[in-house]
């Protein structure tokens, strides 16, 4: 009830700060394990991701923003559940499958933080290894934003079917169709 409720009210004012148009949202598959790779370089990401999907969305958020007080507070009544950057946690892999094998859907960052830059850092390979593991479709989704104009665009569903030699060679291959669909969704925005 928290996360429509929340949700509600970022449909509402989130149009007041800024200009959000999401193309291709017919993508998202309306039921089954959904992995949502996005890239990430705003605070404001997770909300337009949320908004674009017309189901719920699981996020794994950095482990720091749950002991901020009121945050740390919400974010597991917004579908967050914390994952320690930069080891293995295996934790947090265990809810992000858990979420999968539920069927619904997860939101990963697939840079692992936020990137200032211009160009798709190298890609993390967690989204295709849990994608694989759980069978989930795997969604690219490109954040664009010139000033106040947001464009979310959902990609088209890639393959996660290993058919590769090992596990390792398999996600780093879904990885790297990932990371291509991402660098073609990010061509410029034209100028208005």
């Amino acid at each position: 009830m928290v996360y429509w409720l929340v949700v509600a009210i970022f449909r509402l004012f989130v149009p007041l700060l800024f200009r959000v148009r999401i193309e291709g949202g017919l993508q998202i598959p309306e039921k089954g394990a959904v992995v949502l790779a996005a890239n990430h370089r705003s605070l404001w990401d997770p909300v337009f991701v949320v908004m674009a999907s017309h189901r719920p969305v699981h996020f794994m958020a950095k482990d720091e923003l749950f002991r901020t007080p009121i945050l740390g507070f919400l974010l597991p009544y917004l579908k967050a559940f914390p994952v320690r950057r930069g080891e293995n946690d295996r934790e947090a892999i265990r809810n992000a499958l858990s979420v999968l094998n539920q069927g619904n859907v997860l939101g990963i960052f697939v840079e692992g933080t936020r990137n200032k830059g211009n160009e798709v850092m190298p890609l993390k390979r967690g989204a295709a290894m849990l994608a694989s593991r759980s069978e989930a479709t795997i969604i690219p989704v490109a954040i664009q934003r010139v000033k106040r104009r947001i464009t979310v665009k959902i990609g088209a569903p890639l393959s996660t079917e290993g058919q590769m030699a090992s596990r390792k060679t398999s996600y780093e291959s879904i990885s790297r169709g990932l990371q291509e669909a991402l660098i073609r969704m990010l061509e410029p925005v034209p100028q208005q």
